[in-house]
């Protein structure tokens, strides 16, 4: 029994990690209006969360420290907009949006933007400002699901987006594998938006696998 115990914890330990392993959305590149834009072509998006943040990992196939980010969410589907915090010129194509994360990385800090849709507007008066962070041409973004209205196991759906300033639309979106926008004065339009669902973490999953091994364990003697 002790053996069987033993391969079975180790099991739920190794799903726990799983279960905790980072959603990794891949895009396809050169399929930009102007391909020279290396910045704004998203290669892939890693999404990861631990028990009280997520992160959004947003790879381009180069880096300039003028490009913006920006990702809107859908976590509730009782209501939102099909606006984004910053007014861009940006066609969600259906989806209703709650949350909206804009950054930009040629400041040294509080560089990122968290905002919130509600009673009818972007709520500007209880944003929160971050710092985003830069490893080569990843730039990560990571806020407390709770800021976003999430919980272990609830299912969102999002869309990423890259652009310059002004009020540019979405040179890329990940959600599409062809062009998002012919140029820089023509909105933008995304495709199908990508979900994920918020895990729990490695080590609640293997605590409530190990106490129903017990119960089970008790339950048989």
């Amino acid at each position: 029994m002790k053996n069987l115990i033993a391969t079975a914890s180790a099991l739920l330990v190794a799903s726990a990690v799983q279960a905790g392993a980072v959603g990794s959305y891949s895009d396809a590149t050169f399929d930009l209006f102007d391909n020279g834009l290396d910045n704004l072509d998203i290669s892939s998006v890693g999404v990861s969360n631990d028990s009280a943040n997520i992160t959004f990992a947003v790879t381009t196939r180069g880096f300039q420290n003028w490009t913006k980010y920006m990702i809107v969410i859908n976590s509730d589907p009782t209501g939102g907009t099909g606006t984004n915090a910053w007014s861009r010129p940006w066609d969600l194509n259906g989806p209703q949006i709650e949350h909206f994360i804009g950054g930009w990385v040629d400041a040294p800090s509080n560089n990122s933007q968290n905002v919130t849709f509600r009673n009818g507007g972007w709520d500007w008066g209880n944003y929160e400002t971050f710092s985003s962070s830069v490893s080569g041409n990843t730039v990560s973004f990571t806020v407390s699901l709770a800021s976003l209205g999430l919980s272990a196991g609830q299912n969102f759906s999002f869309d990423v987006g890259t652009s310059g300033g002004g009020n540019d639309p979405a040179i890329d979106v990940l959600s599409r594998s062809t062009i998002a926008t012919t140029g820089w004065g023509s909105p933008s339009v995304s495709g199908t938006f990508l979900n994920y669902t918020v895990t729990p973490t490695p080590g609640a999953i293997a605590l409530l696998g190990l106490a129903g091994l017990a119960g089970s364990r008790r339950r048989t003697k």
